[in-house]
């Protein structure tokens, strides 16, 4: 979803090593840089939950998406459809900050150390999975001008 919306894969800018691994484990997510719906905010943050027993499952995923698509009169999808104009609204009035995220997605420059291709990652002693409390808890959206606070 991330890849999506935002036109970028998530954690382009920086080396896929142990370093991010630990990151993540610890409640690192990657944030938007446009404002997003908050009915999508709130499944993707169901599917990035540190707990995996509390991320829908594919089914569950596609059944809700084709609700918004095809069940107009739904008023979960009407509410979507109220908050999509919203979101637009509030973009269009930061047209630089989308227009350099969507040129951004066309011609951006992975960190060299950002691998997205299966492979199995060994690290040792990493720390319990756990969602970070500004992420899930303090802010109902997941917008940032920076991507992560990774260097």
């Amino acid at each position: 979803m991330y890849e999506i919306i935002s036109g970028l894969p998530p954690y382009y800018d920086t080396n896929h090593n142990e370093n991010l691994v630990i990151k993540i484990c610890q409640g690192l997510r990657p944030r938007f840089n446009i404002n997003v719906p908050q009915l999508i905010v709130q499944l993707i943050k169901r599917c990035l939950d540190a707990n995996q027993l509390n991320r829908p499952a594919t089914k569950e995923i596609i059944n809700i998406l084709r609700k918004w698509q095809y069940k107009e009169s739904d008023s979960e999808t009407a509410e979507l459809q109220k908050q999509i104009k919203e979101t637009e609204k509030i973009n269009n009035n930061s047209r630089v900050q989308i227009m350099s995220s969507t040129s951004l997605g066309i011609s951006y420059k992975p960190h060299s150390g950002a691998i997205y291709t299966s492979r199995l990652l060994s690290f040792n002693n990493l720390p319990e999975s756990k969602n970070s409390d500004d992420y899930y808890e303090k802010n109902d959206n997941i917008i940032s001008k920076e991507f992560s606070g990774i260097n």
